[in-house]
Order: structure tokens, then C-alpha cells, then sequence
């Protein structure tokens, strides 16, 4: 029997999920067969991650007033005047500068090592994901096991999911996320109550030092971080501090008891 040939614009299809189901189970074969190919739809699939953090939030602001007011048709009969179309071209592109400048500010600002850079980026992504109904991970819990060793793999790190049904979360799922400049791995968990935490993880470099728990309080979500053995761990949610608290133990010590000794 001959094999289906798999074509790059597959590949992309796949890593977007818009393939079409009759060829999903042929790409996803080829996938396995060719690591290669594999690697590319996991590229794919991250430059998606990425591109979705960085631009979403933007993509929801509303547009500028007279942006709107300039786009309206004049109310006198005719050929609208030249000047109100290179208005309206005018404050398109310096609304997109404004929001550009916005964009490369804010990286400059976690190259320089801003101390809570890490907390915002934790509540913003835990507001992202975690208000998704349909689709808040990428790998569901049933394939725990296929999601840490993914996870692992993409920050050259041991991962582990912490069990925290004795809090009552059960684990959701996990997914990667596009970092400024590392890329982090999230564990989505949620009550009975349909609440979720977060615990989003990053690899950091050799010369980061440890540090202690840490809160932060952004736009109403609560966050605990702190750096363990080269890896930046962050517990978010809205729960009270003494809530996030009491998990935020309950996670390091499962991480340390997985640990190798030093």
C-alpha cells in the first residue's frame, strides 16, 4: 500500500488545525514516521503560541476615535476630500507604530530584568488560557505522561505535573507557551467548581540565583513565583493569598520530592 504524500502546506494545516479530517490521520502517521517533520509542526505550532501572546491583547483594543471618525463616509455628495483619506492612512500607521513601540518597550523591559516581569507574564497568560472554554490546553490530562515528556523536551528540563486532588484540582492539561525569550510550559488544573490554576514553568539561565516565595497581585489574578534549581515556577489563580499560599506549598514539595539529589 502507498504511503500519502505529505506536503508542507499539510504540515502547517496540521500545526493550525485546519486540516481536514481525512487527511489528519495520514499527517499525524507521517509525523511519527519523520522526526523531522515532527520537529517542523512542533515549530510551527510554537511561532502560533507566540504569536497569539504577543498580538492578541492588542488585536482586542478597541480602535482610536478618529481613526473610527476618519473611515466614516462625508455627508456631502461627491468624491470625499483628498485630506480625509491621508488622514485616515496617517493615524492607521501611527496607531500600529504606538502599539509596535508598546510591543518592543515592554521586551526591553524583560532583557533588562524587571523583578515581577515574570508574575505579569504568568497572570496575563493565566487570564488567556484560563477563560478558555473550548480549547485551554493543547494536550489533554488522559496523555499526562505524552505531555511532560513533550514539555521537557522543549525546555531541556525535567518537568513533572504536581497532583493537587488533594486541594480539589484536577489537572486539565498542559500547553506551550511563547516567553520573551525562553519558551514556558503550563499545567492548567480546575476544581469542582470549574475554577482553574495555572502552573506555568520556565528553564532560566545558570547564573540565576534562587529565590523564596514571592506574590504578586496583577489585574486581579494572585501569583506565586519562585526560582528552584534553575527552573522559574509560577502558581496562578483567583484565590485569596492564604489559598494560593496553601497550594503554592503543596506544588514545591512534590517538585522537590522529584527532584534528583544534588
Amino acid at each position: 500500500m502507498s504511503r500519502v504524500q505529505i506536503s508542507h502546506d499539510d504540515v502547517h494545516a496540521y500545526a493550525d488545525r485546519q486540516l481536514p479530517p481525512e487527511r489528519r490521520d495520514a499527517v499525524e502517521a507521517a509525523l511519527v514516521r519523520d522526526p523531522a517533520l515532527a520537529a517542523e509542526a512542533d515549530e510551527i505550532a510554537r511561532q502560533n503560541a507566540w504569536l497569539r501572546d504577543g498580538l492578541d491583547a492588542m488585536l482586542a483594543e478597541p480602535l482610536p476615535a478618529g481613526l473610527v471618525d476618519a473611515a466614516r463616509p462625508p455627508r456631502t455628495r461627491g468624491r470625499p476630500p483628498r485630506w480625509l483619506a491621508t488622514a485616515a492612512v496617517a493615524l492607521c500607521t501611527l496607531g500600529l507604530g504606538l502599539a509596535g513601540g508598546s510591543w518592543l518597550r515592554d521586551d526591553q523591559l524583560v532583557r533588562a530584568g524587571m523583578p515581577t516581569t515574570f508574575a505579569q507574564q504568568a497572570a496575563f497568560t493565566h487570564a488567556l488560557y484560563a477563560a478558555d472554554v473550548r480549547r485551554p490546553v493543547e494536550v489533554w490530562a488522559p496523555e499526562e505522561k505524552s505531555l511532560v515528556t513533550w514539555l521537557s523536551r522543549r525546555l531541556d528540563y525535567p518537568l513533572h505535573a504536581p497532583d493537587l486532588n488533594a486541594a480539589g484540582y484536577a489537572l486539565v492539561g498542559g500547553r506551550l507557551v511563547a516567553g520573551n525569550e525562553r519558551p514556558t510550559a503550563l499545567f492548567m488544573y480546575e476544581n469542582a467548581a470549574k475554577e482553574r490554576l495555572t502552573l506555568q514553568a520556565r528553564k532560566e539561565p545558570a547564573d540565576v540565583d534562587e529565590t523564596a516565595f514571592r506574590y504578586a497581585l496583577e489585574d486581579g489574578v494572585g501569583v506565586y513565583y519562585w526560582i528552584d534549581d534553575r527552573c522559574a515556577y509560577a502558581l496562578s489563580g483567583r484565590l485569596d493569598r492564604e489559598q494560593l499560599l496553601k497550594i503554592g506549598r503543596l506544588v514545591y514539595a512534590q517538585l522537590n520530592a522529584n527532584q534528583p539529589t544534588r
